[in-house]
């Protein structure tokens, strides 16, 4: 019999993990506000979270997931009575399906909740070796223990580019959390992105905005977890990161944002991602 082949075109491809852990939050818990260049996946095992992904603010029960996508402005808030337990891991990859999990959260029926948790079975059979290895239990981040540990890594990737393969088409949406306070805070963040060059003054923003001070204030602690300038200064340092990555130099980055030299600005960039502008 003649065989016939099919070639297999990789449509996703885990090249790094960063953390990967599953881990309990009491209620009131706040996750203070985090950016970084990889992606990162929250899973809701149980309880109720408020997520926060740059403008967008989502809230989430068991079932529900988030990939945050590389430079996302993210934080979330436990909501629920009892808490709540996530499931995070963070990675790099690439391929032709990544763009289309940008700005997307997902409630998960049945049959992808399954293929979450085989990859949370994974991690607490792998949890359990450590702990009969070392008599300890690892309480957060796991793969510090199987750094080289391929096979581990392998299928930990396997999982990952399952549940990322199993979103393309059909899957639920979850829709925006739309209140008066986050279309205000949708508001602020659009000024501040349209205005990244400009020295924007917290007066400025809410007269905007026509709000109060300290309105505006309570605002970004409540779905940034930071103050208005810090907020402002990371977006900055964002805009930054593309424009270098892009080919412009450090000191056109500097002019292009409004800083008073290019010392001030690599010593800001520096302190805030602890690199320097030159090395990306």
């Amino acid at each position: 019999m003649a065989w016939v082949s099919y070639e297999v075109n990789e449509q996703v491809k885990i090249e790094t993990l960063y953390s990967l852990f599953v881990r309990h939050f009491e209620k009131g818990h706040h996750f203070l506000g985090e950016m970084h260049d990889f992606w990162e996946a929250v899973y809701v095992v149980e309880g109720e979270v408020v997520i926060s992904a740059d403008e967008n603010v989502h809230e989430f029960k068991s079932g529900d997931i988030i990939f945050h996508k590389p430079l996302e402005l993210h934080k979330f808030n436990v909501v629920g009575e009892e808490g709540a337990t996530l499931f995070v891991f963070t990675f790099s990859m690439t391929g032709d399906v990544c763009k289309k999990l940008e700005r997307r959260a997902y409630h998960l029926d049945k049959y992808r909740r399954s293929i979450v948790k085989s990859f949370i079975d994974f991690y607490d059979y792998e949890s359990d070796k450590i702990y009969e290895l070392k008599n300890e239990r690892p309480t957060y981040d796991i793969l510090p223990y199987f750094a080289k540990d391929n096979i581990f890594l392998q299928t930990a990737a396997s999982h990952i580019c399952r549940i990322v393969l199993s979103l393309q088409g059909g899957a639920d949406t979850l829709g925006k959390t739309k209140t008066h306070e986050t279309e205000l805070f949708k508001r602020a963040l659009i000024i501040m992105n349209e205005r990244v060059a400009e020295q924007l003054s917290v007066d400025e923003l809410a007269a905007l905005l026509n709000i109060s001070v300290s309105s505006l204030k309570r605002l970004f602690d409540k779905y940034a977890g930071m103050s208005v300038h810090k907020y402002f200064l990371t977006i900055k340092i964002k805009t930054a990161t593309l424009m270098l990555k892009g080919g412009m130099t450090v000191n056109e980055v500097s002019d292009a944002l409004g800083f008073s030299s290019q010392g001030y600005f690599s010593a800001t960039y520096k302190r805030e991602t602890g690199n320097n502008p030159s090395q990306i």
